[in-house]
C-alpha cells in the first residue's frame, strides 16, 4: 500500500486578487511562502519518504520550501495540475458574476462541469487518481506529500466520498488541510481528510485569513468557489 498525503499550495497574488487561475503558471505570494514555512515545521523528520508536486510554479515553490528542511525525493506529476478553465481562467468577482447563468448550466452537470474551451472535472479526477496510481507500484510502503491544487483536491474528495460533485451536496475537504488518501490494488480509498497539521495549525489559519477568498459563481457572497479556491 502506498498513502497519499495530499495538499494545496501556499497562496498567490491572484488568490488576493479573486482571480481564477487555472493553469496560469503564478508563483507564491510572501503570504504563500511564509504559509510554507510555517507547514515545513510542522511535519517531523521521518513523516515522509518523498514529495510529488504539480509542476506549476505555485506547487513547485510550495514543495521546495517543504524540503529546505524534510530534505527528500522530490517528482513533478503532470497529473497533478490545476483544471483548465478555458475562457474563464483569469476572470475576477465580478467578471465571474456577468457569467452567472452559464456558470450555473455548468454547475447542474456535476463532473461534468467544463468552462468554455475549458477541462472538464471528470477529466481532472481520472488524470489525477490515474497519475497517483500509476506512481504507487514503485513505491510500495511509502508515504508520500503530495502538493497541488484545490481543483484538483476537489474533484478527489467528492469521488472518493461517493459524492457527484452537484449544487448543494457538502464539501468534504476544509482549506489548508492535509489528505490522507490511499492506494492498494490500483485503488485509491479516503483514509482520513481534513488533517490538520499539528499545532501550528493556527498559524496557517492566521495567514489564510489574508487570502481573500474566490467568488461564487452561483452566489456571489459565499458558496463552494469563495473557499480559498485553487
Amino acid at each position: 500500500m502506498t498513502t497519499f498525503y495530499c495538499m494545496r499550495h501556499g497562496q498567490t497574488d491572484w488568490n488576493r486578487q479573486s482571480r481564477i487561475q487555472g493553469r496560469t503558471d503564478t508563483v507564491l505570494s510572501e503570504t504563500g511562502r511564509e504559509m510554507a514555512r510555517v507547514w515545513a515545521q510542522s511535519f517531523s523528520e521521518g513523516a515522509f519518504d518523498m514529495i510529488l508536486t504539480s509542476p506549476l510554479a505555485r506547487a513547485v515553490e510550495t514543495a521546495r520550501i517543504l524540503n529546505e528542511r524534510l530534505d527528500l525525493p522530490l517528482h513533478s506529476e503532470p497529473g497533478l495540475v490545476e483544471q483548465d478553465w478555458g475562457l474563464w481562467t483569469g476572470l475576477t468577482k465580478a467578471e465571474l458574476k456577468a457569467q452567472r447563468a452559464k456558470v450555473a448550466a455548468q454547475e447542474k452537470r456535476g463532473f461534468g462541469f467544463t468552462p468554455p474551451g475549458g477541462e472538464s472535472r471528470d477529466t481532472v479526477l481520472m488524470r489525477t487518481c490515474d497519475a497517483l496510481i500509476a506512481f504507487a507500484p514503485a513505491h510500495p510502503g511509502a508515504s508520500v506529500l503530495v502538493v497541488t491544487h484545490h481543483g484538483v483536491l476537489k474533484c478527489l474528495a467528492y469521488a472518493l466520498s461517493g459524492l457527484d460533485y452537484l449544487p448543494g451536496d457538502p464539501l468534504p475537504i476544509e482549506p489548508y488541510r492535509l489528505h490522507r488518501i490511499e492506494c492498494l490494488d490500483n485503488e485509491l480509498a479516503p483514509a482520513r481528510m481534513n488533517l490538520e497539521f499539528d499545532a501550528l495549525a493556527a498559524a496557517v489559519r492566521d495567514l489564510a485569513a489574508l487570502d481573500i477568498p474566490e467568488p461564487d459563481p452561483l452566489n456571489p457572497d459565499k458558496g463552494e468557489l469563495e473557499r480559498q479556491e485553487r
